[in-house]
């Protein structure tokens, strides 16, 4: 007798239902097949006192959780650090991306570096975070002449009633943040060679700083602690780490034992068109076809720049000189001579004239 060895829901149910029936397996076995690299869960963090939400202050987050964050009142801070306090620029635009991966850093208590071409905003959104959320800010600029004496201060003499001789360390920008607390930005931050001094302080669970050994004081005293949850270190430069491609930042190569200190890093670029045409147009009097036209030329130097076949840029501070000088002068070309074409090379020059002519059919 055969058997039958086919599909025995043949002729028993509709070809429609089996068919359902099938399909609804496959996705189910589908869904059990899981990504193990895919993430799904999502952190959910309440904000307790003296923290608000990120939601709160800025926007919902899209890359990272709405993080609790701390809000501190000028009262908080001692009278001397009060005054560093920055104040709000009501010009200020936020760089989303850039602002959430700060608020990531600044929440994890993250040696955090800011690097990106001039003119991008890598000191200004430090500065701005403070200014938003009342932190003392220090802003210390570094150059190739920095030693460790501007981080850690000079040991001087002083004398008390009694014409006694004393040791007494002079304060700095840094030495002052550690004392009263707040956010410390190291600008410039590759540019010179003193960072051995500063590696303890770079270490998110260290954070001390050693002073210069001197008569007559102990090791408890030449050792700074960072405050707890009040004290955070940004460094900003145009280059992140490993030196200036393009020959024009002379930015020191860092090794790696600096480079492994820095929990986070954030490139920062300029902001969108649509975002530099709403600068301009709140803070200038400039038609949308000059607008329109100022940020075509922007972005065709920005583009040279980048393919190196300029070695000077456009920062939204200099848009705004070049629009205030147009405003008085009323000559787009004279504003721009003053606010940037005048400092440029002869090659640049070159470079810069054509571009123009591109975008305006007139000549500089």
């Amino acid at each position: 007798m055969a058997v039958n060895m086919g599909n025995p829901l043949k002729g028993k149910y509709d070809p429609a239902i089996i068919a359902s029936i099938v399909d609804d397996t496959r996705q189910k076995q589908e869904a059990l097949k899981v990504d193990p690299f895919e993430i799904t869960e999502t952190v959910k963090l309440v904000a307790d006192e003296g923290t608000v939400l990120f939601s709160s202050v800025f926007w919902k987050p899209k890359e990272i959780p709405d993080l609790p964050l701390p809000m501190f009142k000028r009262e908080d801070w001692h009278e001397e650090a009060q005054m560093q306090i920055p104040a709000i620029d009501e010009m200020w635009i936020w760089n989303k991306p850039v602002t959430e991966r700060l608020a990531l850093a600044m929440y994890s208590g993250d040696t955090t570096l800011l690097h990106g071409l001039h003119g991008t905003g890598k000191s200004c959104i430090a500065e701005q975070w403070g200014a938003l959320f009342n932190i003392p800010t220090w802003r210390m600029s570094c150059n190739k002449e920095t030693r460790e004496a501007h981080f850690v201060g000079s040991a001087g003499l002083d004398y008390d009633a009694e014409g006694k001789m004393h040791i007494k360390q002079e304060p700095t920008l840094l030495t002052d943040s550690l004392k009263y607390g707040g956010i410390f930005i190291e600008d410039e931050a590759f540019r010179h060679n003193s960072a051995l001094v500063l590696q303890s302080l770079r270490e998110k669970n260290t954070r001390c700083l050693t002073l210069p050994d001197a008569p007559g004081r102990s090791a408890a005293d030449r050792r700074l602690h960072a405050p707890e949850g009040r004290w955070w270190y940004v460094l900003t430069d145009n280059t992140c780490g490993i030196g200036d491609e393009t020959g024009v930042f002379d930015a020191q190569v860092q090794d790696a034992s600096t480079l492994d200190r820095v929990g986070a890093v954030i490139e920062v670029d300029y902001l969108s068109p649509a975002q530099e045409a709403r600068i301009l147009k709140k803070h200038t009097n400039l038609s949308k076809e000059q607008i329109s036209g100022v940020l075509k030329f922007t972005g065709n130097v920005r583009t040279a720049f980048r393919s190196q076949q300029m070695l000077s840029t456009l920062s939204v501070r200099t848009l705004l000189a070049w629009s205030a000088k147009t405003e008085l002068t009323k000559s787009l070309e004279l504003g721009l001579r003053m606010a940037w074409f005048e400092k440029l090379c002869e090659d640049d020059r070159a470079t810069a004239k054509d571009l123009y002519h591109q975008v305006f059919a007139r000549t500089i």
